[in-house]
């Protein structure tokens, strides 16, 4: 089960997404502003800072165990029952279809986790 700080900052990557942070220059004019790990979220927003391990990232514990060791792991999350992932939608799809499914997997994962939460206070 996730922690409270996981649900935290799934709640702040879907804020983010809600209000087009993706669609802004969050750290480059000169590439795209990519999903996950471009988010003030990420360990290695800032990159005047040392680099931090993926490990350490709250959402670690959604990406397969078989992609962690990959440059951009969040980026091999499952989406949905189609095993989307930010890497697939980024290669076979609209920039508007993978920030629905960004924003309905972030959404799904929150309700998940605070029904979680809820049946771990009730028992």
């Amino acid at each position: 089960m996730a922690d409270h700080r996981t649900m935290q900052l799934l709640c702040c990557e879907l804020s983010l997404l809600k209000i087009g942070g993706y669609g802004s220059k969050l750290r480059s004019k000169w590439r795209p502003t990519l999903i996950f790990f471009d988010s003030p979220v990420c360990l290695n927003f800032d990159s005047s800072a040392p680099h931090q391990p993926c490990e350490r990232c709250a959402f670690f514990e959604f990406i397969p165990e078989d992609k962690r060791d990959t440059l951009i792991p969040c980026h091999h999350i499952p989406l949905n029952e189609a095993q989307d992932t930010v890497f697939s939608l980024y290669r076979n799809s609209t920039q508007e279809q993978l920030d629905q499914a960004v924003e309905s997997w972030l959404e799904a994962t929150i309700a998940e986790l605070q029904r979680e939460e809820k049946d771990h206070a009730s028992s």
